[in-house]
């Protein structure tokens, strides 16, 4: 068991979805891994005041999931994105971004929220899932994984506080990074993957 010699009092877990389409949710919890806050947002403006305005701020660590980026493309560049598909040299490969596999959404929110002072990190929630083993056995994000990763929690982790009825998959990611966060605030083992958009994407050890 790691020590609870970390100075931040509050550990707030933030799985980010790629646009607002989506939800995102926030969790937040206590030294003693108790819930304070589970919350679901849609729009981007509505994080970022939940990041101005929310008391668990101050002396907390961040941690936000990198969401991937699934968004399509529209018309002629659907073909010119075909690998069998010539292109002419003057050809913009890039054009609507469709070769970024990650969102780069409230990048610039958290950068700023970094550099006043807040510890932030960035996670992969896949990683995260195989290294807490809650693995998704089933189809990710269907209803019988998210069925499955709740009773995973209660049990295993002991959030016992957890409803009866199923919550949303992004408020039980929320909690698996909030997880994280009190994980690296208490010093426990974390390896730094890569860096994107100027903030650390950290990962947890697998068991």
């Amino acid at each position: 068991m790691v020590e609870k010699s970390s100075s931040e009092n509050f550990f707030i877990g933030l799985s980010l979805s790629n646009s607002s389409n989506y939800d995102s949710s926030v969790c937040v919890l206590d030294r003693y891994s108790k819930i304070l806050l589970l919350d679901k947002f849609y729009f981007t403006q509505d994080i970022e005041l939940f990041f101005n305005s929310s008391p668990y701020i101050h002396n907390s660590l961040v941690c936000v999931s990198v969401p991937y980026d699934n968004s399509l493309l529209d018309g002629k560049w659907r073909i010119h994105s075909k690998n069998y598909k010539m292109l002419g040299e003057h050809f913009k490969i890039n054009r609507q971004r469709w070769t970024n596999r990650l969102s780069g959404r409230l990048s610039a929110a958290l950068l700023n929220l970094s550099e006043e002072g807040t510890k932030v990190f960035r996670c992969d929630i896949n990683q995260l899932r195989q290294a807490y083993g809650l693995n998704a056995h089933y189809l990710s994000r269907t209803s019988i994984d998210c069925k499955n990763l709740q009773s995973s929690l209660k049990l295993k982790y002991g959030f016992e506080q957890l409803p009866d009825n199923m919550l949303a998959a992004s408020s039980l990611e929320a909690i698996i990074c909030a997880m994280f966060a009190q994980h690296i605030s208490f010093g426990g083992r974390v390896d730094e993957m890569y860096q994107f958009e100027g903030l650390k994407v950290l990962s947890k050890p697998l068991n």
